[in-house]
């Protein structure tokens, strides 16, 4: 259900869009006894032409993910309109391009309905009225501290000195985190149990997803290779390779047997990072090649949230964000697979 200052975004993208297009919008927010209801929904009206679409708010978009995943989202559903603060010309043509319907406040909008086609790009937002935040999970130190939690639900209870050492973080960190996670609601702490509580564990997912390509994998120091044939993956074996992980469209095939693998991505952890590769290049013939279709990147996390099933994998939670970022309308059957299969019973945990 949509608050009151969500309320008054919404309705001001409704008057951005009269101003840039011409159409006419009314907005209702959602029953407050129904507990799947979304945000409310919008009936738009042009030229007598009327459609309902059901309204999902996200106060700031910053990278194509969040669209693939919000687009993900609503596969299968109803008429969904993404109502947000701004989006960029790139990402308002990403939009179009995967059929996702959106407006926002500076008067962009992607509207693709029978008798009722929008498209405006590239208008400026105020910036006075649309602030932008960045919450708890947009730096570094709590994109690890998240995934490791989202990997290993038992850890939500540890003392801080063990959730700092299974994240890779500095002690001092980790109150921090669970500061800002309680600010939003998002962490209950009880404190006579000493028991905490994450209140939205799939949103918390959906931010950790969204925010992984721009804020933590930069920092993974990538390296781009090429092979000699496309299948080359099929006889690698990583068995011989310890602290090597598949993640990916690999990680995908092998997890669902679903997808044919166009792009390969291999995590290596850092201390081993020089032996590994050089045995890769050895064994497969690999070549240094700017874009290849071959990335290995440094793994950030510690063996107990590895994937238990399939060792040689990369956390599933990891694969998931891979193939959304890839921006592939391919691969988000996969992903959706990935995380009913793999993904949701250990969210069901929190």
């Amino acid at each position: 259900m949509a608050d009151r200052a969500t309320r008054d975004m919404i309705n001001m993208a409704l008057a951005a869009l009269r101003r840039s297009a011409g159409v006419e919008g009314q907005f209702q927010r959602a029953d407050t006894d129904d507990a799947t209801a979304t945000d409310g929904h919008i009936v738009l009206n042009r030229d007598n032409v009327c459609r309902r679409y059901e309204v999902e708010w996200k106060s700031s978009i910053r990278s194509a993910t969040a669209l693939t995943l919000a687009r993900a989202k609503s596969a299968g559903r109803g008429p969904r309109l993404l109502v947000t603060q701004y989006l960029t010309p790139y990402l308002a043509n990403q939009c179009r391009e995967i059929g996702l319907q959106f407006i926002d406040t500076a008067g962009n909008a992607h509207i693709d309905a029978e008798g009722l086609y929008i498209f405006v790009s590239g208008q400026r937002p105020d910036e006075a009225s649309t602030p932008v935040r960045m919450h708890g999970g947009g730096n570094p130190t709590a994109q690890r501290m998240i995934f490791a939690l989202l990997c290993r639900p038992s850890l939500l209870q540890a003392s801080y000195r063990e959730i700092a050492q299974a994240s890779g973080i500095a002690l001092g960190s980790v109150g921090t985190v669970f500061n800002e996670l309680a600010e939003r609601g998002w962490l209950l702490e009880a404190a006579t149990a000493a028991r905490r509580r994450l209140t939205a564990p799939d949103r918390l997912l959906d931010e950790w997803v969204t925010n992984y390509p721009t804020i933590l994998r930069p920092r993974l120091h990538a390296r781009r290779f090429a092979a000699p044939h496309p299948d080359w993956w099929q006889d690698a074996s990583l068995v011989e390779l310890k602290n090597v992980y598949w993640g990916g469209e690999v990680a995908a095939e092998k997890m669902t047997g679903y997808l044919r693998p166009e792009a390969e991505t291999l995590y290596v952890v850092p201390r081993h990072m020089a032996q590994s590769v050089k045995q890769l290049v050895q064994t497969h013939r690999l070549r240094p090649q700017t874009n290849g279709p071959i990335e290995i990147l440094d793994a950030f996390w510690e063996p107990q949230s590895s994937n238990t099933k399939q060792p040689e994998l990369a956390p599933a939670v990891l694969v998931y964000a891979d193939l959304m970022a890839s921006l592939s309308s391919r691969n988000l059957e996969v992903a959706a697979k990935i995380r009913e299969e793999e993904i949701q019973h250990v969210l069901n945990q929190f």
